[in-house]
């Protein structure tokens, strides 16, 4: 497949659909634009819309985990996190949620354990397939922006964790998610922050960067006002969370002594059948080579194998200043709850 099939120019802003804009880098020689209007970021020069399905497919590899590792997993410290905050703005009686995109569907698993009714969906319909195998849970299968309903809409909880930067069109997704949520319901999302102190200091090292699959990238401010002007109104807002916060700047500073060492930046996923430009230099003069990014956001994602020492160092490094960042309002992610206005 030739580059023209695989890669699409955007003018329009998917938030506010101003084609007005202003350069914001370039990572394997594809371009970011900053909005002139609206203020988000955006991958410019992004994967096709209509060739999506091989950035997806395959996405959560691997063999289903014993039962002792699917119970280390289910403690994942975000869970616990999501769902203090969750309860904090959903009355008892209302404790059913539908997960867009809910991945490995660990989550759904964990909520279901705390009494929660679960549902959700998957774009890809192997990875739905698994979830049905691991957890028992069915889910709905493809864009819920397509126009489907799912079964059990309207919902009094909506949420989607890492989602919303792969969207292509987040102002028609958000409409669509207010039309699947009941008269008052609650929406969770949960973004890279592209204000975060580690992206300002690591730059294209930034493991949030996840080219290409990454297309749009919020800043508390700027996801706030895409929120209120799709009809919902902001209840609560925070840059931290425990796991992805660490993660992220030990990831970030991990690519950052990469580079150093290499020059290049360690994207390393392949995307079988395909020759794109390789990850290793962001002003696009590069070797030729099969290259997609693994996304740590997904969280059965194989890391790139590091040196134990510098890991455990990094690692014991990460979580206070993950938790100094956060304190700053520059943490790691944006997570918002917002409710129907």
């Amino acid at each position: 497949m030739d580059d023209a099939a695989l890669w699409e120019t955007v003018p329009e802003c998917g938030v506010c659909r101003s084609t007005a804009w202003r350069a914001a880098g370039a990572v394997c020689g594809r371009r970011f634009a900053a909005c002139s209007r609206c203020g988000v970021v955006r991958l410019y020069d992004r994967v096709a819309e209509n060739r999506l399905h091989l950035l997806y497919a395959g996405y959560y590899p691997g063999a289903d985990p014993s039962p002792a590792e699917l119970d280390r997993q289910l403690a994942n410290p975000t869970f616990a996190h999501r769902l203090a905050r969750l309860e904090a703005s959903v009355n008892a009686g209302r404790r059913r949620i539908f997960e867009i995109g809910c991945g490995d569907g660990n989550f759904l698993a964990f909520l279901r354990r705390a009494g929660w009714a679960v549902g959700g969906s998957e774009f890809d319909a192997r990875t739905a397939e698994m979830v049905l195998r691991r957890h028992g849970i069915r889910l709905f299968t493809g864009d819920i922006s397509g126009g489907e309903t799912p079964d059990g809409a309207p919902f009094p909880v909506i949420a989607a964790y890492h989602v919303l930067e792969h969207v292509y069109h987040p102002a028609q997704w958000l409409r669509a998610v207010r039309r699947l949520l009941d008269v008052g319901g609650v929406l969770h999302l949960q973004v890279p922050n592209h204000a975060s102190l580690t992206r300002r200091l690591t730059g294209a090292a930034w493991a949030s960067l996840m080219f290409p699959q990454h297309v749009y990238f919020y800043t508390p401010r700027t996801l706030a006002e895409l929120l209120r002007r799709e009809g919902f109104a902001v209840e609560s807002a925070t840059t931290w969370d425990p796991w992805h916060g660490p993660g992220t700047v030990a990831g970030s500073a991990l690519n950052a002594v990469h580079r150093l060492r290499t020059g290049r930046i360690p994207w390393t996923d392949a995307l079988p059948g395909n020759d794109l430009v390789d990850g290793g230099a962001e002003d696009g003069r590069a070797s030729r080579r099969s290259a997609m990014p693994v996304d740590p956001s997904a969280q059965n994602a194989m890391p790139v194998r590091r040196p134990r020492l510098a890991r455990r160092v990094v690692d014991a490094l990460a979580a206070p200043l993950a938790r100094a960042e956060a304190a700053a309002g520059m943490g790691a992610v944006v997570d918002v709850l917002a409710r129907v206005a």
